[in-house]
């Protein structure tokens, strides 16, 4: 399957607010392993996921670490092939179902990619749902053996694999906003007060009009993210991260806007838990959130144009 055909699969789950480990497994994880790993470890686990019978999860993210994903307090002891992992993961997307957790670590300050079974002798799981209901699961590494990936530079294999997972969410976040604008149309002709439609009021119609606007916005960052981690051309790959985090501030950006504008032209109904405009808003929120959000992207992308010294703005 390539990425733009994962990207048409997103955003009909967004669209139809799928809660499946798609992104977790056929997006991160399999393309850590692709990415990173052996052609032995690529023909021990793919093979299983291509079937539909093993899962995958990117274990990046640490308690207290927010986003700095580069930089994890994992700890890795060992050598020649026989490491074994020490630390703690949380929101582990897709990991409460996860046969296999890719998990990232240091050694003497150097960044790793390990594979690590979910059922090996010193890890424990707690599964969890997030707020949109979505599963995930916190790790706790306790002298885990683990497999190295072979990647010689992790820290580009970890790059890549995040920023596709940010292009498949913005690919996710656009059907999940299509389908909540257009929910919120179709209530705005059919909802009446004092005799008419509310959509006869022409502020709503105003309100509206620019959620679409902003709507097509995002649909094109979110094509434009396709293209950047797709490209072939030539050293393309230098501009690949940059281009990714500054459509994906306008999606979030969007997501946030177009979510709350949908339930508050609702009224009151759009704050119930049985009517769905209120779940397609609690999605929006978490994926828009799993590996960065718009200000750490915002001051990521003034660092990486030179408007401000690295870590400046501490919002990672």
């Amino acid at each position: 399957m390539t990425f733009n055909e994962v990207a048409v699969v997103a955003e009909a789950f967004g669209r139809s607010l799928v809660l499946e480990p798609f992104l977790a497994t056929a997006v991160l994880g399999a393309n850590a392993v692709l990415l990173g790993g052996s052609e032995e470890q690529k023909q021990a686990i793919l093979p299983g996921v291509a079937e539909g019978q093993t899962f995958l999860a990117l274990a990046a993210l640490e308690p207290g670490l927010r986003y700095a994903v580069e930089a994890p307090q994992t700890q890795v002891s060992g050598a020649d092939g026989s490491f074994t992992l020490t630390g703690e993961k949380n929101n582990v997307l897709g990991g409460d179902v996860a046969d296999h957790f890719v998990v990232t670590a240091t050694q003497n300050g150097e960044l790793g990619l390990y594979l690590v079974a979910a059922d090996a002798e010193g890890l424990s799981r707690v599964a969890q749902r997030q707020a949109d209901g979505l599963g995930s699961a916190n790790l706790k590494l306790d002298g885990v053996a683990a497999q190295r990936l072979d990647a010689a530079d992790a820290n580009a294999v970890l790059s890549e694999v995040l920023d596709l997972g940010n292009a498949a969410i913005m690919a996710e976040a656009v059907g999940a906003l299509e389908a909540s604008l257009t929910m919120t149309a179709e209530y705005l002709k059919t909802r009446e007060q004092f005799g008419a439609p509310i959509g006869a009021n022409q502020a709503l119609q105003h309100r509206a009009a620019d959620l679409y606007a902003e709507l097509e916005y995002a649909r094109s960052m979110a094509l434009y993210s396709r293209l950047a981690v797709t490209s072939e051309v030539p050293g393309a790959e230098k501009d690949r991260h940059r281009d990714v985090i500054a459509a994906k501030i306008i999606v979030d950006r969007a997501a946030r806007n177009i979510s709350q504008e949908s339930i508050q032209m609702h009224g009151g109904i759009g704050m119930t838990m049985e009517y769905p405009i209120g779940h397609y808003a609690k999605r929006l929120t978490v994926m828009t959130r799993t590996f960065d959000d718009a200000d750490s992207l915002t001051a990521e992308l003034a660092e990486l144009g030179g408007l401000i010294e690295p870590q400046a703005a501490d919002l990672r």
